[in-house]
C-alpha cells in the first residue's frame, strides 16, 4: 500500500467552515483586523488603512475559498500562495507587526497541501519577504529578533497539521486494513463452509443413498416371496425407503444450491467497515464462486478499486457491482471523484491485470461521463 501524500490528501479543516480549525482561524483573524487598523484614520479616508483592510478581507475570502476546493488541490494551493501575499501587503499597508500573526494559518495549510521541502521553501520567501518588509522600518537586529518568534509558531502550527494529517492517514488506513482482513475471514470461513456442504452432499448421495437403494432392492425381493408379499411391515417397510431415499435427494439438491464461495457477504463485510463514505453494493444474491482463488482475486479487486477510489478519487460515494454474464463473472467498483486523468497502472492496479490475466480474466480502469472512474474486472466463473 503506498503512502498518502500531502498533495494528495484533503486538508484537516476542510469540509465545514465551521469546523474547529475554520472557527479558530476565524477568531484569529478577527482579532488581526481589530488591532491592526487604526479606525480613526480609515475613517479620515487613509488610502494606506483602506488598502490593509482590503487585503484583510482578501485574506479571509482566500481562506474561505481554499477550504471547499478538496476536489481542486491545485486552484487550493494557488488560494494558499494569494493568502501569503495578502498577508504580506496587510502587512506592509498597516505599517504594524500583527497582520503577520496570520501566517501561522498559511503556514499550517502550507504544511498540508505541499511536500515537505516545497513547504519549506514556501515559508522561508514568505519570511524573507516579512523580514525585508519590517526592515523598511526598524533595525535588522529588531527585526530578526522580532520573526524569530513568528517562525516558531509558524513551525508549531504546521507540525501539528502535519502529524493530524499523519494519525489520521494511520487510522483510515487501519480501517481499511482491518476491513479487508474481515472480509479475507469471511471469504475463508465461507470457502471451509462450502467445503463441509459439498463433503456432506457427497456422503448423503454416495453413502446413504447408495445403501438405501440396496435396501430398497431388498425390499422388493422380499415383496415377490408369497409367504411375505402381503404382509403390512414389507410395504411400510419399501414406502418408508423410498421417502427417505426422496428426503435425501431433495437435501443433496438443497446443500448444491449453496456451492460455491458468496462473494457478495465478503464485499458488504469490506464496505460495511469503511467509514466516511457512502457505499452501494448491488450483487447478486444467486451469485456463487466455484473456487476460493477466483473468490479472493475478485474480492482483491473489489479492495483496490475501493482503495483507489479513496486515495486517489477522493469519493464520497462508491458503487460495487457483481454479476455473471454468458458464463463470466464481471465486477465493477465506479465512484464520483474528478475526473480521471490518463495514467499508467500503478503497482496495485498492474498486479491485478496479471492476477487476472493468469486466470483468463481481465482488468481495465476508465473514466464515467459524470464525472470519477469505473475499474472494470472480468474472470470466467468456471475453471
Amino acid at each position: 500500500m503506498s503512502t498518502i501524500t500531502p498533495a494528495t490528501q484533503a486538508s484537516p479543516w476542510h469540509g465545514s467552515w465551521l469546523s474547529p480549525l475554520n472557527l479558530a482561524a476565524y477568531i484569529t483573524w478577527l482579532a488581526m483586523l481589530l488591532q491592526s487598523l487604526r479606525w480613526e484614520r480609515l475613517a479620515q479616508g487613509d488610502a494606506l488603512q483602506w488598502s490593509g483592510l482590503a487585503a484583510l478581507l482578501a485574506v479571509l475570502a482566500c481562506y474561505l475559498l481554499a477550504t471547499a476546493q478538496d476536489d481542486a488541490p491545485e486552484r487550493a494551493r494557488g488560494l494558499v500562495l494569494l493568502q501569503a501575499a495578502a498577508v504580506l501587503i496587510a502587512t506592509w499597508c498597516l505599517r504594524n507587526g500583527g497582520p503577520a500573526i496570520l501566517l501561522i494559518i498559511v503556514a499550517a495549510q502550507v504544511a498540508a497541501m505541499w511536500p515537505r521541502w516545497q513547504a519549506i521553501t514556501i515559508m522561508l520567501i514568505a519570511n524573507g519577504l516579512l523580514l525585508a518588509n519590517w526592515m523598511l522600518g526598524i533595525s535588522f537586529s529588531s527585526a530578526v529578533l522580532a520573526l524569530l518568534p513568528m517562525i516558531g509558531f509558524q513551525t508549531f502550527a504546521a507540525l501539528t497539521v502535519h502529524y493530524a494529517m499523519t494519525a489520521e492517514q494511520a487510522r483510515v488506513e487501519l480501517a481499511q486494513t482491518h476491513a479487508q482482513l474481515l472480509a479475507t475471514q469471511r471469504l475463508l470461513e465461507d470457502s471451509a463452509r462450502s467445503g463441509e456442504r459439498l463433503r456432506l452432499s457427497r456422503e448423503l448421495h454416495d453413502v446413504a443413498g447408495h445403501k438405501l437403494t440396496a435396501l430398497k432392492l431388498n425390499l422388493r425381493l422380499l415383496q415377490r416371496d408369497p409367504a411375505l408379499a402381503d404382509r403390512d411391515e414389507v410395504r411400510i417397510a419399501a414406502t418408508l425407503a423410498d421417502e427417505l431415499l426422496q428426503d435425501i435427494r431433495a437435501v443433496v439438491s438443497e446443500l448444491r444450491k449453496h456451492d460455491g464461495i458468496d462473494l457478495a457477504a465478503a464485499i458488504t463485510t469490506l464496505t460495511e467497515q469503511i467509514p466516511g463514505t457512502h457505499f452501494r453494493v448491488d450483487i447478486d444474491p444467486a451469485l456463487r464462486v466455484t473456487d476460493i482463488d477466483r473468490a479472493e482475486i475478485l474480492l482483491r479487486c473489489a479492495q483496490e478499486g475501493i482503495t483507489n477510489a479513496l486515495r486517489h478519487g477522493r469519493a464520497h460515494a462508491i458503487d460495487v457491482r457483481c454479476r455473471e454474464v454468458a458464463g463470466r463473472i464481471e465486477l465493477s467498483v465506479s465512484n464520483d471523484g474528478p475526473p480521471l486523468k490518463p495514467a499508467p497502472f500503478g503497482n496495485g492496479l498492474t498486479g491485478m491485470r496479471e492476477r487476472l490475466a493468469a486466470a483468463g480474466g481481465e482488468l481495465s480502469l476508465q473514466p464515467r461521463k459524470q464525472g470519477g472512474a469505473e475499474l472494470l474486472a472480468a474472470i470466467p466463473a468456471h475453471g
